[in-house]
C-alpha cells in the first residue's frame, strides 16, 4: 500500500504499474473502504481508456497528468463496458464513487513515483548571514512554499517538454518573482543545535 493525496483527501492505494496489474485493476472487488483505492501508473503521458468489465462496484475514475493535476473525473457504473477515455494522462486513480475529487485538484504521491533523474542527487546548501553552510538539502526539502514549488515544477516541465524559449522565459520570470518575495522577507536564520 502507498499513500496518495488529492486536494484535502488522503487514500491508501494499491499500485498497478505493470500491464497485468493494470489490466486486472479492481475487477472482482465487491467492497472498497472510503479511504482506499488503486493507482495506475503508465510509462508516459498518453491517451488512457478504462472500462468496468467484471468490476462489481461503482467507481470514480480520476485521470491525472504528468504535472500531478486532475484533468478529468468520471463516475463509472459497475459491470459496464463503456470506455472512459482521457488524452494526455500519466496516472489514473480509482476510488469509490462520490469522492468529491474535481478537475484542477493537485495530487501528491508521497514518493510513490521515483525520479530517476541524476539531478535528484544535487545538494543545495542553506547559508547563514556570514555565508557559511548551515545545512545541506539533498532532496525532498523546499525553500519555496508547496504552492510555489508546484507552480515552478509545472512551468519547468512545460519548458523541458517544448524546448520553447518563451516557456523558459516564463519559468525564469516565475522563479525570480518567487526569489524576490523570499529576498524581501525579513531575515530569519535558524540556529542549528551544536553537538
Amino acid at each position: 500500500m502507498a499513500v496518495v493525496t488529492v486536494g484535502d483527501k488522503v487514500y491508501e492505494v494499491e499500485i498497478a504499474d505493470t500491464e497485468d496489474l493494470r489490466e486486472h485493476g479492481l475487477q472482482g472487488v465487491d467492497r472498497l473502504a472510503p479511504d482506499k483505492g488503486m493507482l495506475f501508473i503508465f510509462d508516459e503521458e498518453d491517451e488512457q481508456s478504462f472500462w468496468m468489465h467484471n468490476t462489481l462496484i461503482n467507481l470514480d475514475i480520476v485521470f491525472i497528468n504528468d504535472e500531478l493535476e486532475v484533468v478529468k473525473v468520471v463516475t463509472a457504473t459497475a459491470n459496464t463496458e463503456d470506455a472512459h477515455t482521457c488524452d494526455d494522462c500519466m496516472y489514473v486513480l480509482e476510488v469509490n464513487e462520490g469522492s468529491g475529487i474535481k478537475v484542477g485538484d493537485e495530487v501528491d504521491f508521497n514518493d510513490i513515483v521515483e525520479d530517476d533523474d541524476e539531478e535528484s542527487e544535487t545538494v543545495m546548501s542553506v547559508l547563514d548571514e556570514d555565508g557559511n553552510s548551515q545545512m545541506d538539502l539533498k532532496g525532498g526539502e523546499r525553500i519555496f512554499s508547496r504552492k510555489n514549488t508546484r507552480v515552478l515544477v509545472k512551468f519547468a516541465k512545460r519548458a523541458w517538454k517544448t524546448k520553447n524559449e518563451t516557456d523558459y522565459k516564463v519559468l525564469g520570470r516565475k522563479l525570480f518573482k518567487f526569489l524576490r518575495v523570499q529576498d524581501e522577507k525579513e531575515d530569519d536564520y535558524v540556529d542549528l543545535p551544536t553537538k
